[in-house]
């Protein structure tokens, strides 16, 4: 399965990987990283619903892969049908 993961990377230009820093993201980022190199990147999405623990977490976990990472800001307590 990872083979798998890894030739689907090989075929791609670039790619972005939502990442939470939890253990299925982290891996995908890092077959990701390890087959692209720097164009690959790591997302993470900020809101009220992630606690900021979570987010040093992922920030720590992709420091430690090397892939760039990078954090928007969502709005989705703004959508009535969120919550």
């Amino acid at each position: 399965m990872l083979e798998k993961l890894k030739t689907i990377f090989a075929e791609m230009e670039q790619a972005l990987i939502a990442y939470s820093g939890g253990v299925d993201s982290t891996l995908v980022a890092k077959i990701a990283y390890d087959v692209l190199g720097d164009r690959a990147l790591a997302v993470t999405a900020r809101s009220p619903s992630l606690l900021p623990e979570e987010l040093e977490d992922a920030r720590i976990q992709a420091a430690a892969i090397g892939i760039p990472h990078e954090v928007v800001e969502t709005y989705e307590m703004d959508n009535p049908n969120y919550t």
